[in-house]
């Protein structure tokens, strides 16, 4: 076993048999200043929030999480009330086109949900290889209900810089894979009817900075979408950071001990986790995600639920406490929602790090949409906007 110290140099180690390997030619470096960009479609009628000065650009992180809202889900039920033109693919794609391009111009990590498979390999995985970007994807599979091919199945994806970053090696995540493995997870008639018949799906991938050879760890995700089912969404965000601990774990070799002497204190472990979490700052998945640990036996939302022996109160977060560069706008109520539509306006995107990293600290955010614009509004998308959601963006510098 390699000592503890390894962890703050970067090690380069075999990637197991469950995990893909993509090592991209090194690049010519180059960095862009979320703020140099005004008049960028992703920054309109938005504010730029200093958290920290930045010492070196060229230290600089910007990753950016997308809920781009598949053609598929744009039901007339929900979304009837919007002019045809903003409901229109193809009004829809030329925006989206322009958003994936104006986030190049400043990102080194751009994470998508919703993002439809078969425009995913016709379009946006060669306009942003032009723009010099890697991508991996991840597809949901097919619920019961879907009458179209699988190829118009939507999934997660993580497209980075390779000006900025190598990818040493990654992992798809099928979260009904993990609930099927008695190992994992008792197979009770709970886990059987609520977690396994889920198609969500995450990715986590194994980045290597080139300029400073720091390694980051990066996920994404989009949980389940119900409410009545914040049980699957606390679950399926506890697969994930186990699924992330394992990979901390086989990149720098260390026991699932010396993981947590790790995560307790300040350490050199970058872990992002981006994504659709389905849940709000008030959710018992942020409480899991933020505080560390949840005590499930009195959270009311769990209650009467069976998932065995393995599910034991508390549930430790392996990851220790996750923060995020928003938070003090989301506590302050300066940033109140993610998603925009007339019956629901809440906060569900989120861009996190652990606190526990004593490499990367926040320096910018993009902040929500000025009241003004958006009370001209009753939801998205618009003219401006072709989600229901907002791309939230954070700056990290490496110190």
């Amino acid at each position: 076993m390699r000592s503890l110290r390894n962890v703050f140099t970067y090690t380069k180690t075999k990637p197991s048999r469950q995990f893909s390997t993509s090592i991209p030619a090194r690049c010519e470096l180059s960095h862009n200043d979320i703020l140099d960009k005004p008049n960028n479609s992703v920054l309109k009628h938005r504010e730029i929030v200093q958290l920290h000065p930045v010492n070196d650009l060229r230290r600089t992180v910007t990753v950016s999480s997308y809920n781009i809202l598949s053609r598929h889900y744009m039901w007339p039920s929900i979304y009837g009330y919007l002019p045809a033109k903003d409901r229109t693919w193809k009004n829809r794609l030329e925006l989206l086109n322009q958003n994936f391009l104006d986030l190049s111009k400043f990102s080194d990590i751009m994470c998508f949900q919703e993002m439809e498979y078969s425009v995913y390999r016709n379009v946006w995985e060669k306009l942003m290889r032009d723009r010099n970007f890697g991508s991996i994807f991840e597809r949901k599979l097919r619920p019961g209900y879907w009458d179209k091919t699988l190829t118009m199945m939507d999934g997660v994806s993580i497209f980075y810089n390779l000006n900025t970053f190598r990818m040493l090696n990654y992992q798809r995540v099928k979260y009904t894979a993990f609930f099927k493995e008695p190992s994992f997870f008792d197979q009770t008639k709970d886990t059987k009817e609520r977690l396994v018949t889920r198609n969500n799906v995450a990715l986590v991938a194994v980045l290597q900075h080139l300029a400073t050879n720091e390694i980051f760890f990066v996920s994404n995700t989009h949980l389940y979408w119900s409410p009545r089912h914040e049980d699957v969404k606390l679950l399926q965000a506890y697969v994930l950071t186990k699924i992330i601990q394992k990979a901390v774990q086989r990149h720098f070799q260390c026991s699932k001990e010396q993981m947590k002497k790790l995560m307790d204190g300040p350490c050199g472990v970058n872990i992002i986790l981006t994504g659709d979490l389905n849940s709000s700052p008030n959710s018992m998945t942020y409480k899991y995600l933020t505080h560390g640990s949840i005590d499930i036996e009195k959270e009311e939302k769990f209650a009467g639920y069976n998932y065995g022996h393995t599910i034991k109160s508390p549930l430790i977060n392996p990851l220790g406490k996750l923060n995020s560069p928003y938070r003090s706008l989301f506590e302050n109520n300066e940033f109140t929602r993610t998603a925009y539509l007339p019956k629901f306006k809440k906060i569900i995107d989120y861009l996190m790090y652990n606190e526990s990293s004593a490499r990367i600290r926040p320096t910018k955010v993009v902040n929500e949409l000025k009241d003004n614009y958006l009370n001209s509004y009753e939801g998205f998308p618009n003219s401006d906007y072709p989600s229901d959601h907002l791309p939230i963006i954070g700056q990290f510098e490496i110190i």
